[in-house]
């Protein structure tokens, strides 16, 4: 999500909010990154921001670090934690610095707590070897294979449609019920080259 500015004296500044895990477990904490950057250059060094949530309540307040995020000139961050809604749903929290009074929101999906662990394997349909790097949906939950082909979902019981994905592979898809713990095998195939044109 892109920081917005706003006006404060002479100066303008900007916050931003990454790396949010989503979605947040219900009840618990979650944590973020949060950086301000003041576009007249000044250091934001152990400046506040708070984090509000949807009434506009105060629920966590942190101060920028001293040394701004790699790459970038004067973007100062910091990690804030912060506590998850106490109801599932998508909701909507504002972020403020005092320094400029810049203004931000971001959303993310708030989830009951998990009931079960669903590990899914991915293994090439034709050769049975074990994927890395794929990209595993289970409703709202994503995760990605490490190198033995594995990844594994924390979920309420239920109903979810699982989705398993990587770049140059076909699009596996079908309706998964967890009611315990479980391990899927899925085997997914090379996706086919395309036809060559008969004036080729």
């Amino acid at each position: 999500m892109p920081p917005k500015d706003v006006e404060a004296g002479e100066h303008k500044t900007s916050i931003a909010v990454w790396d949010l895990v989503s979605p947040l477990v219900i009840g618990r904490t979650a944590k973020v990154k949060v950086g301000a950057k003041c576009a007249a250059g000044c250091q934001l060094t152990d400046h506040g921001v708070e984090i509000h949530d949807a009434s506009g309540k105060t629920i966590a307040r942190a101060v920028l670090g001293g040394t701004p995020w790699p790459g970038t000139s004067g973007l100062y961050w910091t990690d804030v934690e912060f506590p998850a809604p106490a109801e599932a749903g998508t909701h909507t929290f504002s972020l403020t610095s005092e320094h400029g009074g810049a203004h931000s929101e971001f959303s993310f999906i708030a989830v009951k707590p998990p009931d079960h662990s669903v590990t899914i394997q991915v293994h090439d349909k034709t050769t049975k070897e074990t994927i890395a790097d794929v990209e595993i949906r289970l409703g709202v939950y994503r995760s990605i294979t490490d190198a033995r082909g594995l990844a594994t979902v924390d979920v309420p019981k239920g109903s979810y449609a699982l989705t398993v994905w990587k770049l140059g592979y076909e699009l596996f898809s079908t309706e998964l019920s967890v009611a315990d713990t479980a391990t899927i095998e899925v085997e997914i195939a090379v996706e086919p080259e395309p036809a060559q044109p008969y004036w080729m």
